[in-house]
């Protein structure tokens, strides 16, 4: 059997601090390491604080408030990328300085075409990917709020040779309290999440109200609707297929998110960049590779990067 990962967490925003709080809360070893200094020095002092749908409180092996930190850390052999996607440009050349031959990457993000990005740097062999099925908030520092888990996860690897430990995060994961599923088709579930969020985030952001608001008025449902039938049509020429029937259950699955503020509402809240040139743009990309009009995310997407524009917020990779 592998030994088991020593796991590092870069971004402990909602994403990576409830990953890494049900880690270290079953004992494996975990590094959080983020640059929001009030936040880890709350963690050091009281440990990491869960609420919401799941109640927890644990101290982890160690923090790094830089990504050169990570060198005090040896053991480390599995990075996951918890950051926005929009900052990865930023961090990898941070990591490539600190990483030791065999180290692998997990992405659990946002986001489209995430792990393509980090195999340029380091090779696709070394690259997982986790399609996240939770969300939350941070609601202090060392403090996040859980809102919803619906299981399970999915985490695939780029090639055969990642499939293994891809297995074992799996079972890690799923022993800890988040039950997360292997797949050899996690491209199918990164665009089921990415047509998800792309139709019904950027609305909110747009419109400064949350999912439950969104999907509860008439005229911007037809909105989503109409973004997450767009969509599907561009995932479908790409050569992904779902099952039947996923549109119905798309729109039924939004329309259960409540009052759930998402991550670009959230962005444009606080002044600072979105992930949308790795989400609508991204199907804008993939419309065009194949001869495809996207008008409604490429609306949607101009519409967001001007509020990027109005708040000052750095242009990104696209």
């Amino acid at each position: 059997m592998e030994d088991e990962p020593k796991v590092a967490i870069v971004g402990v925003g909602p994403v990576g601090g409830i990953m890494g709080a049900y880690l270290a809360h079953s004992g494996h070893y975990v590094v959080m390491c983020d640059i929001q200094k009030n936040h880890l020095d709350a963690i050091q002092e009281r440990g990491l604080t869960i609420t919401g749908i799941s109640e927890m409180s644990t101290k982890c092996k160690g923090l790094a408030y830089h990504i050169s930190e990570l060198s005090n850390f040896p053991e480390v052999d599995t990075i996951v990328i918890s950051t926005k996607a929009s900052v990865m440009p930023r961090i990898v050349p941070d990591l490539a300085k600190v990483v030791q031959p065999g180290t692998r990457f997990i992405c659990n993000q946002n986001g489209l075409g995430n792990e393509e990005f980090l195999a340029e740097t380091f090779g696709p062999d070394n690259i997982l990917r986790i399609v996240p099925n939770y969300a939350g908030g941070i609601v202090g520092d060392g403090k996040i709020w859980m809102s919803f888990f619906n299981p399970p996860n999915y985490i695939g690897a780029m090639t055969p040779k990642g499939e293994s430990a891809a297995r074992q995060m799996a079972d890690m994961m799923t022993a800890a309290g988040l039950e997360t599923r292997f797949t050899t088709n996690i491209i199918r579930y990164e665009w089921e999440k990415v047509i998800l969020n792309a139709a019904l985030n950027p609305v909110c952001a747009l419109t400064r109200k949350t999912m439950k608001d969104m999907m509860g008025f008439e005229i911007t449902e037809f909105l989503v609707e109409e973004l997450l039938q767009e969509g599907i049509e561009i995932a479908e020429a790409t050569g992904v297929t779902f099952d039947e029937g996923f549109f119905e259950h798309g729109v039924q699955y939004l329309k259960k998110a409540g009052h759930h503020k998402p991550s670009m509402l959230q962005d444009i809240e606080r002044g600072g960049s979105t992930e949308i040139d790795w989400i609508n743009r991204k199907i804008v990309e993939h419309g065009r590779a194949h001869g495809l009009k996207t008008p409604y995310n490429s609306t949607i997407a101009t519409l967001i990067k001007g509020l990027e524009m109005e708040s000052g917020a750095p242009e990104e990779h696209s």
